[in-house]
């Protein structure tokens, strides 16, 4: 693996890190609370985190199994996002901070299996614009796990409503 991409991967793990830390110390109260960036509850965000790295760890390991690039779309994305919203609100943030663990731990699986070559495969195309797994790495992965981690801590470190 090269350095810029070890350096992206263990940026994408000091994030992982400050969100498994955020999770594990979450209250009742905190897992409930709404963000306002994506009107989840709290541990939903942080679940979100973990089904991501998954699920990008799963577009990247196409590049491992020769399989066609990802046919990415919004609606289909929200609607499942919506599901999770709903049907797990109630999780405690130790099974959002295990799916976290569990999506980071695939994420580093997949890049440990990758030689050089594979990154430059195709493994993601959104509006017929095809994206390598470096690609998806650089531009999908990091920017995914920040964009929510931000809103997770802010959600986090704004306490209880006040009356």
């Amino acid at each position: 693996m090269n350095d810029d991409r070890a350096a992206i991967l263990s940026e994408v793990g000091a994030a992982v890190a400050t969100a498994l830390a955020t999770a594990r110390v979450m209250t009742p109260a905190d897992c409930r609370r709404i963000s306002s960036a994506e009107n989840w509850p709290a541990v939903i965000v942080a679940y979100h985190i973990g089904l991501g790295l998954r699920r990008q760890a799963g577009f990247i390991s196409r590049a491992l199994t020769g399989d066609e690039p990802f046919q990415f779309e919004w609606e289909p994305t929200h609607d499942v996002n919506a599901v999770n919203a709903r049907d797990h609100a109630s999780m405690s943030r130790d099974q959002a901070a295990a799916e976290i663990e569990e999506g980071w731990t695939r994420l580093q699986m997949v890049a440990g299996q990758m030689a050089e070559e594979d990154w430059s495969r195709h493994v993601f195309v959104f509006r017929d614009r095809r994206q390598s797994a470096d690609v998806v790495l650089r531009r999908i992965v990091l920017p995914h796990v920040n964009e929510h981690l931000q809103s997770l801590r802010r959600t986090v470190a704004e306490g209880p409503a006040k009356a």
